[in-house]
């Protein structure tokens, strides 16, 4: 019988283990399985986030996640090494679904990316960043009739 690759972590161990290697985080965070994190010592996250599955925290240069953040699953965080300043998401942000943030930026309080967006400025606290569409009106089933 084929052994199953899939191995249940406590999120309490998940959490332990990125405290042990220099990791701030607060109380009551939720990281879901396969979380990518690239170096714990330079990664913050503050009291009752929730980091979704499958997110990537690569924290060549510094992250700062508030209180109440959202981190949707598949969604990407981008600090690179070498930029001047950090990637902050203020507390009570939300990013959404396969969105990609790279920093050094600062998503405001209540700023919401939305799914797939890619952002790489500052985000106004209360503002919402929607990605782009794009359709193909080539495909009558798509585009519908003719009028």
């Amino acid at each position: 019988m084929r052994a199953i690759g899939l191995v249940f972590v406590p999120n309490s161990v998940r959490l332990a283990a990125l405290r042990m290697f220099g990791a701030q985080i607060g109380r009551g965070v939720l990281m879901r399985p396969r979380v990518r994190v690239t170096s714990p010592a330079r990664l913050a996250i503050g009291e009752d986030s929730w980091i979704g599955e499958a997110v990537t925290l690569d924290s060549a240069g510094s992250i700062r996640i508030g209180a109440n953040v959202v981190v949707s699953q598949a969604a990407a965080l981008l600090s690179p090494a070498g930029a001047h300043g950090e990637l902050v998401v203020e507390s009570g942000a939300w990013i959404a679904l396969r969105a990609r943030v790279t920093g050094p930026v600062t998503i405001g309080r209540r700023a919401v990316v939305g799914a797939a967006a890619m952002v790489s400025r500052d985000v106004a606290p209360g503002t919402v960043v929607v990605a782009s569409v794009i359709t193909d009106d080539s495909d009558p089933d798509i585009a519908g009739p003719d009028l």
